[in-house]
């Protein structure tokens, strides 16, 4: 795989990939000879500049990583490159991950996560107003959820935007309505994002219902399954929907971690499309892939990162797959079920 600087000029395998015109199209012989060549890149990079990585790779060809073992070994690959440091959430006693998005790595990530937003009817050229169920990242150390938020506001100019969580992590109920109340009578687009416990605390403390002009678009990140204590999915969008009366409340759920490049996003029956940038297998428990609608663990696979060499990831979420989604969309599905591990330690976790 060529240098940084040679990427600049020379697109490789990873930067074809990561500009492919119809990502959600049907998963053509091309896409797929693409998506090998980019992976055996990474597994290049990452061999020549990780000795580590090149270590494990003696092993075993093409190692599949758990992300638990980012949480207690150094595994960054160095790039030479700038970049932004980002903090994983952390699960149980294992402690976080911090992850360095390198400029070559993000302008990759940005351009996947650009066409994930527009398949998702996510991106408006509209002025719009965001209420982020979030800290501002810049008060503190905050966890790799708050920044992936903000940058998420990218998807429309924007207006104006209302972080609703104080630096301490709680949610403060009374400024999120009291923003959504004043934004009530402009025709302005209003985005929601924000964890998903959050928007359970928020439905559970709205006031009395009232009319919002704007369409409402949300994203919830940090999972469904076991975080939220009160309310499921269904009852969390309904109760929103009958509060805010307004044209449009239209709320997906956002699937990621720090140590993955890509979030992907829900479409409206819940599934989760992978785009051509990546591919996902369900690990039943004898190590094999899983039969459809057979729970197992999720694996990723996505080459984009040349700081981290994550480009095989075994998560610790479980999930099943399956076909012919009533949305319409050819390509199969990803199921979230839940953590596999305990949640305690997880951004959802210290929410509650």
């Amino acid at each position: 795989m060529p240098d940084n600087k040679e990427c600049i000029t020379q697109p490789t395998a990873i930067d074809l990939l990561a500009n492919l015109p119809a990502p959600y199209g049907l998963n053509t012989d091309a896409d797929k000879a693409l998506f090998d060549s980019a992976m055996q890149q990474a597994d290049l990079w990452h061999q020549a500049h990780n000795p580590t990585y090149a270590q494990l790779c003696t092993a075993q060809s093409h190692p599949v990583i758990p992300v638990g073992l980012f949480k207690t070994l150094d595994l960054a690959t160095p790039t030479g490159d700038q970049g932004q440091w980002l903090n994983s959430s952390g699960t149980g006693d294992k402690g976080k991950t911090q992850v360095f998005f390198d400029a070559t790595s993000m302008a990759r990530i940005q351009q996947g996560m650009v066409q994930i937003f527009i398949e998702n009817g996510l991106v408006s050229p509209v002025p719009a107003r965001f209420l982020l169920l979030s800290p501002d990242p810049s008060t503190g150390d905050h966890a790799g959820y708050a920044t992936a938020f903000l940058k998420f506001t990218a998807c429309a100019p924007v207006q104006e935007y209302v972080f609703a969580v104080q630096a301490n992590g709680q949610l403060d109920t009374k400024l999120a309505w009291d923003t959504l109340q004043r934004w009530a009578n402009e025709p302005v687009p209003v985005y929601i994002f924000g964890l998903t416990v959050f928007f359970e605390h928020l439905c559970l403390s709205q006031p009395e219902s009232f009319r919002l002009k704007a369409p409402v678009r949300g994203l919830t990140g940090g999972g469904w399954k076991g975080m939220t204590q009160r309310l499921d999915r269904q009852q969390i969008i309904s109760g929103l929907k009958q509060c805010l009366q307004a044209p449009l409340v239209d709320i997906r759920d956002i699937y990621g971690m720090t140590e993955h490049p890509l979030h992907y996003i829900s479409c409206q029956e819940g599934h989760f499309h992978i785009p051509a940038y990546s591919q996902f297998t369900i690990i039943d428990a004898d190590g094999q892939s899983a039969k459809a609608d057979r729970p197992g663990l999720i694996q990723l696979e996505n080459p984009f990162f040349a700081s981290l060499p994550s480009h095989r990831l075994l998560t610790q979420d479980l999930g099943s797959w399956g076909e012919h989604c009533p949305c319409g969309q050819s390509r199969r599905f990803l199921r979230y079920i839940g953590r596999a591990t305990t949640p305690e330690g997880t951004c959802a976790a210290e929410a509650i």
